[in-house]
């Protein structure tokens, strides 16, 4: 191994990284100094973004100085290296800005919000403080799940509200009470991590030579990596002109909205976490709160343009469209199409709950297209915005959530989940295995889309799968041992692994992940970089081998 390659390489890394710090940055110096203080009641953190950008800077310099005489140049064992060390380490310094504005005062509250905002899970522990309205002490929130074994949830929220200082009456609670800068950089993270922040390092620093292609193929996601062309840096910046084009257009078609309360930030913070699958939102109620239909639309829209592989619209840009007949696509599109037409179908005739816990009379078609179309496209895209409370749905549409969540994107998009070209693959598979059984002579190569599959891409596919399948089993078991619900237990594995941000039961839509213990924490933190790096690199690095020093 050859640490210096790695640490020059790094310091790189965290010195470009500490640059994106610099836009929330500049926006919490607008509030504190420039703007009216009304505009802004809740705590400033410029200075909290000062002390994280200082503090990311002199990290990347000391790893670079410590790497200054090496070549630079990174070979597989080191490239796999890097990839880990940047996702073990950066939501560490991410976490910095939670930290020093006190929005959060556990850290390790503060490093799993920064991994639920890199690895796009978008999983929160801000959750509103409760205070007794006698004495106006803080008080514990407490929760209790029935079942054949009723368990009571009791822990604090993290988040003091801001209140009048004439009245003394609450103003802002919950996430509304957060600084906007941090909220801003909640989101910006997310957008970092959609498509991945090693990518876009290649993209801007074409020199990296040789160790382009292994970042690449490490960073992105899926069993097949396109290449849309000959240098894996331009292909990197390709991506990357799309994903930002489309983010553009979504903060545009928003803003056109017109909504008096869906201004500048609200719209930026939106399209951030959209196009990334992100889903986070600056509001307590989540998108429920624009109460728009146009808006849901608008960001159903962008859900499934951000779980397409990006290829496909370089290829349409080009006028290639006999590119986008691939079979992945349209048995994505089957999905979609086929799981959204059972929601409204079951929807239909169902009574309305709202996140703010207000419930109407049954659902009309037209409202059960917009909230289940919207919420099922959330779980499939695994973005995980949420408009009503999902959970008191039936249990059919709950089911399907969490196993669409499984399914999810097209490889070579934002979204995360299995993806759906393993399942085809998969599948195809089974296929061949079963005719071998009554023609045993019969030798069939699998391809896809004209395109053949490898055995070795094969094989790696049945190896994700098992890793999923132990990764969710041992994963929820250990929740349930840690005094979690088993039903809790499940959706929240499945968000964890799948890097979904959509809960149930206490961590439903109307809570957060802040009754997680240190523990849960932890194990969920380790859950989510897993399921972002998709397993198996991580293992390769758990070998004492692979830290062996090279000669």
């Amino acid at each position: 191994m050859h640490y210096r390659d790695i640490f020059k390489m790094l310091g790189l890394f965290l010195l470009f990284f500490s640059g994106t710090m610099i836009f929330p940055l500049a926006l919490a110096i607008y509030y504190e100094f420039i703007a009216d203080p009304t505009w802004h009641p809740q705590p400033h953190s410029a200075l909290a973004f000062f002390k994280s950008l200082l503090i990311c800077i002199a990290v990347g310099v000391g790893c670079y100085f410590i790497g200054r005489n090496s070549s630079g140049k990174l070979f597989k064992k080191e490239g796999i290296a890097l990839v880990i060390i940047i996702w073990v380490l950066t939501p560490g310094l991410a976490a910095l800005p939670f930290i020093y504005s006190n929005t959060l005062e556990n850290p390790l509250q503060a490093y799993f919000e920064s991994v639920a905002g890199m690895t796009t899970t978008g999983a929160t522990t801000l959750q509103a403080k409760q205070y007794d309205p006698h004495t106006n002490q803080e008080i514990p929130i407490t929760k209790t799940y029935a079942g054949l074994n009723p368990i009571t949830y009791t822990f604090y929220g993290t988040i003091p509200p801001i209140r009048d200082p004439g009245t003394h009456a609450i103003i802002y609670e919950g996430i509304e009470a957060v600084s906007r800068a941090v909220l801003l950089w909640r989101s910006l993270i997310q957008w970092l991590g959609g498509l991945g922040v090693v990518l876009l390092f290649v993209a801007i620093f074409p020199y990296l030579g040789i160790s382009s292609k292994l970042l690449y193929q490490t960073e992105a996601s899926g069993p097949i990596k396109d290449s849309i062309a000959p240098r894996v840096t331009k292909t990197a910046l390709i991506l990357w002109m799309v994903y930002c084009a489309l983010t553009a257009a979504e903060f545009i078609l928003l803003m056109l909205t017109g909504r008096e309360e869906l201004g500048w930030l609200e719209a930026l913070t939106i399209s951030l976490s959209t196009l990334s699958g992100g889903g986070s939102s600056i509001r307590n109620l989540n998108i429920g709160q624009y109460d728009s239909a146009y808006v849901d639309w608008i960001i159903v829209a962008f859900m499934i343009l951000g779980s397409i592989n990006f290829s496909i619209y370089y290829y349409v840009i080009l006028g290639k469209f006999y590119k986008i007949y691939q079979p992945e696509l349209w048995l994505y599109l089957a999905i979609l199409v086929g799981s959204c037409g059972f929601a409204v179908w079951y929807l239909t005739g169902t009574e309305t709950h709202f996140i703010d816990g207000d419930h109407t009379g049954p659902m009309s078609l037209s409202e059960a297209m917009r909230y289940g179309i919207f919420q099922i496209v959330a779980a499939l895209t695994t973005t995980g915005f949420a408009i009503v409370d999902y959970d008191k749905w039936p249990d059919a549409i709950q089911a399907l959530m969490i196993m669409l969540m499984f399914v999810g994107g097209m490889s070579g998009s934002t979204a995360s989940g299995i993806k759906t070209i393993r399942h085809l693959i998969f599948f195809r598979l089974s296929q061949l295995r079963i005719e071998t059984l009554f023609r045993s002579d019969t030798v069939r190569q699998l391809k896809l889309g004209g395109q053949e599959v490898g055995s070795q891409t094969a094989f790696m596919v049945f190896v994700y799968l098992y890793f999923v399948i132990a990764f969710v089993g041992v994963g929820g078991f250990l929740y349930v041992l840690d005094g979690i619900d088993a039903l809790t237990a499940t959706g929240l594995v499945s968000s964890m692994v799948n890097n979904v941000g959509l809960g149930f039961r206490v961590a439903g839509p109307t809570g957060s992940c802040a009754f997680l213990s240190n523990f849960s924490l932890v194990l969920s933190s380790a859950l989510m970089i897993f399921g972002r790096l998709e397993f198996l690199i991580l293992f390769a690095a758990l070998s004492p081998s692979f830290w062996k020093q090279t000669s």
